[in-house]
């Protein structure tokens, strides 16, 4: 379960999908509907907030392909007037969307929560500076310069880095988000590419933290409908959005939180909670799967497989990835033993291998019919095994069940 903290405000699978407001105070914005002057911001968090708005997110520097760049200088004078007048008057969370360590560490020392680093910590201070005021952080996908990296099989793993980076400096990972970086972050990127990333969006499911989509009336949208002016792309954004949310956005970073708000309720509604089980000290959430077994079957009929055969290769052809959480060094090598017996496989920490005392979270790789041969064998296990049989059943149950829609 991705449970985590953006300043005082949970964020994860069991909370709201929460809103972020946007305020730029740049110029150079890509949407002008988002710009505001130093002594309108104040009277633009208010209405944001009014509307439903959970985080505010305040920038000073445009990532545009062709802005100018900013001096640090300027990005200071163009911030803290607006983020100190926020701070003082609304009781929300802002955020500070900076990739400068210092102006960071100046964010937090004035009343911003969390940072939003679309850099992906290229300046080696920045984790630091976020741990040093306990705040919270958001690292989006970025190597050399900001959104460059284009493919979810780079993205993942590098997300994943970099939030092992920002826990070695201190950061606490209940207070670490992370963002794909979809969008023209270079003009190179192409709309093909972010819609890439928005379909797969799940996949960051993986990395164990809550997910930030930020798509609002970006380019990939008005190159899909041919809708060059921004400002007319709304309804590309909202169907974007709802399709991040069903993806498993946690946040979702909007110029439009009004609009926003039913098609995430939708979103929510049909996504559903994850297919998770617990008993004790003992979890099971079910992090991925292919195929259903009576889907198959009816395939497999129609192929007219013979009916023995079409049975059992439908529950083959059904693959189930498990995350385990809880469980003893000893049990994890059972569970180790046994999958890899029936042809499947488990992953598990070193520490277990060296029958450390400390719970252990583990993956169950397998078919459908190894995991269920599985269940059968570990009633009969000592320990807990038994009991954990019973729990995997029920999640994995839970993937078609309609309690996860209540």
């Amino acid at each position: 379960m991705i449970e985590g903290l953006m300043g005082w405000i949970k964020v994860g699978d069991l909370e709201p999908v929460r809103l972020m407001g946007v305020i730029n105070l740049s110029q150079e914005s890509f949407y002008k509907g988002s710009v505001v002057s130093p002594n309108e911001a104040l009277a633009a968090a208010r209405r944001l907030q009014e509307e439903g708005a959970d985080i505010i997110d305040l920038g000073a520097v445009s990532t545009a392909p062709g802005s100018p760049p900013i001096t640090e200088e300027r990005e200071r004078e163009r911030l803290f007037p607006s983020l100190k007048e926020i701070a003082d008057n609304l009781d929300v969370v802002i955020s500070a969307d900076t990739q400068r360590a210092k102006i960071a560490e100046e964010a937090l020392a004035c009343g911003a929560a969390c940072i939003n680093d679309v850099s992906g910590l290229r300046d080696p201070d920045m984790a630091s500076k976020v741990a040093e005021y306990d705040g919270s952080l958001i690292i989006m996908a970025s190597d050399q310069r900001p959104g460059d990296l284009p493919a979810l099989s780079q993205i993942i793993p590098h997300l994943g880095e970099r939030v092992r980076e920002a826990t070695r400096a201190g950061v606490d990972l209940d207070k670490i988000s992370i963002d794909p970086g979809i969008g023209k972050w270079m003009s190179e990127r192409t709309a093909a590419q972010d819609l890439a990333i928005l379909d797969g969006f799940d996949r960051l499911r993986i990395i164990g933290r809550p997910v930030m989509a930020a798509l609002s009336r970006k380019s990939f949208i008005g190159e899909s409908l041919k809708i060059p002016d921004p400002g007319e792309r709304l309804a590309g954004s909202l169907a974007a959005t709802a399709v991040a949310v069903y993806q498993g956005a946690h946040i979702v970073r909007t110029h439009d939180i009004s609009a926003s708000r039913e098609a995430i309720a939708m979103a929510t509604a049909i996504r559903g909670r994850p297919a998770e089980a617990s008993s004790g000290d003992l979890e099971v959430e079910v992090l991925g799967y292919l195929g259903q077994g009576m889907d198959l079957a009816e395939h497999l009929k129609r192929m007219e497989v013979e009916q023995g055969a079409y049975r059992l290769l439908s529950r083959k052809g059904s693959f189930r990835l498990l995350m385990v959480r809880g469980l003893s060094s000893m049990e994890a090598l059972i569970i180790k033993q046994e999958m890899l017996a029936r042809g499947g496989d488990a992953a598990i920490p070193k520490l277990a291998l060296r029958c450390d005392e400390r719970p252990q979270e583990i993956l169950i790789l397998g078919t459908h019919a190894q995991i269920s041969s599985l269940i059968r064998n570990l009633k009969r296990q000592p320990f807990r095994l038994s009991q954990l049989a019973a729990i995997i059943k029920e999640s994995l149950e839970l993937i078609d069940s309609p309690e996860r829609y209540r």
